[in-house]
């Protein structure tokens, strides 16, 4: 990154964050979450191969992902859903054949959940989606506001996580 990007960067992340202190945040806020919201029906749109997914479930996959056969109780902590809510996706994506669910073999009232060839098949294209997606959201920002845009995001969910 040349001088003059950081320094354009860095005057562009002061400005931000002034304007999170302001009473425009709860405007800001609204976009973000206008954003996800849109982010999640565009792909749920797109997923023609996969009409059986809900546009609440990717999450779920991509948890799987990162660390499958994880149980259900653990499952829901990580996407800070309610455990009912949980056993529900999970039904259902059971039954369309995204996941299967096992007993525990060190606590049988346990059930571990793991990816199954269908929903491995199904992350795949949820990755190319949300791509697609991504290049579409930001088809006329330049590189340096791709990036300054993916770091002042990531700095909001961190402030938020340590809240």
């Amino acid at each position: 990154m040349s001088n003059e990007t950081y320094h354009l960067v860095s005057r562009l992340i002061k400005r931000m964050e002034a304007l999170m202190k302001s009473d425009r945040n709860e405007r800001l806020m609204g976009q973000l979450s206008e954003l996800v919201k849109l982010q999640r029906y565009k792909a749920h749109e797109k997923l023609v191969n996969h009409p059986e997914l809900y546009p609440g479930q990717p999450p779920l996959l991509f948890q799987l992902e990162r660390e499958d056969g994880q149980t259900q109780k653990h499952l829901a902590e990580q996407l800070r859903r309610a455990p009912a809510t949980v056993t529900v996706m999970l039904k259902r994506m059971e039954s369309s054949g995204f996941i299967r669910r096992e007993a525990d073999p060190k606590d049988l009232r346990s059930l571990r959940v793991y990816l199954t060839d269908q929903g491995r098949a199904a992350l795949k294209e949820l990755r190319e989606v949300f791509q697609e997606l991504d290049r579409q959201a930001q088809k006329d920002f330049t590189p340096e506001e791709s990036q300054l845009m993916a770091a002042l995001a990531q700095r909001m969910v961190q402030n938020l996580r340590e809240y």
